[in-house]
């Protein structure tokens, strides 16, 4: 597993050529943190502190068994989108995969910032795990909706943007609701830190910005997946506007160089 840029324990920053290690070059510490509670099982184990490319590979191995077993019983559409765009496919599996990430730390948290007499889960934790799988269950239909049965898997990167728009939405209510006492008790702040929370005034602004730009953003993707005219005006551009000119430009200055 690819080690992160910054060390969880030091906060160093990793060299490239020490990334491919499992332990930290400065203070040789694990880079994957692991909680020490006893009441958990094995699977809530095995997931705390999973990184981006775990559930990158294990997402992909999902999507590609799912895709053959398509192709067997004779849906091949899922399999022909990936051979026809996998720059898109592997950006769309990149994006559960953050989401995932995120959703594996809020159900198996660690909360090492707090003393492990403090380990227990406050109300706002129960939250944040609740409208989590709410926000999931909301965003399936949803998604479908929106993309339409019939080309579910044609328009496979829509059907991953749309599936988590409700959770995200959820999440930056949630975040709204916290109040000065949540942010000081040291069980809850360690759980947003896990979660990429800086600081109190970040946290709520970036949740501002999800509930205004995310709606916008989902519209504006649903209007151009319908009305593709933008893409044909860059397509036609490519060919003879000014992209076409800039390009030209470009192989100019480089065959001058």
């Amino acid at each position: 597993m690819i080690s992160p840029k910054h060390c969880p324990h030091c906060l160093k920053r990793i060299p490239w050529r020490k990334r491919l290690k499992s332990r930290c070059p400065f203070c040789f510490k694990a880079f994957r943190r692991r909680s020490g509670l006893q009441e958990r099982g094995v699977i809530a184990h095995f997931l705390e502190d999973r990184s981006i490319v775990f559930w990158f590979v294990q997402i992909l191995i999902v999507t590609v068994l799912l895709a053959i077993i398509l192709q067997v019983t004779g849906h091949p559409t899922l399999i022909r989108f990936m051979d026809a765009r996998p720059v898109w496919f592997a950006i769309s599996i990149y994006w559960a995969a953050l989401y995932a990430t995120l959703v594996g730390r809020m159900h198996v948290p660690l909360l090492l910032g707090a003393p492990k007499i403090l380990r227990r889960e406050r109300a706002v934790i129960r939250q944040y795990k609740r409208l989590t799988t709410v926000g999931i269950l909301i965003g399936i239909p949803f998604a479908l909706l929106f993309v339409g049965t019939r080309y579910t898997w044609e328009r496979f990167p829509g059907l991953v943007f749309l599936l988590f728009v409700p959770v995200s939405l959820m999440w930056a209510y949630q975040a709204l609701t916290l109040t000065a006492e949540d942010y000081e008790d040291e069980r809850v702040w360690s759980y947003l830190q896990e979660l990429g929370a800086q600081d109190r005034l970040e946290h709520r602004h970036n949740a501002y910005f999800v509930l205004v730009g995310l709606p916008l953003a989902a519209l504006l993707f649903y209007y151009f997946m319908n009305h593709p005219w933008l893409a044909r005006a860059i397509n036609e551009s490519a060919e003879s506007g000014i992209i076409a000119m800039l390009i030209e430009l470009w192989h100019r200055i480089k065959g001058q160089g």
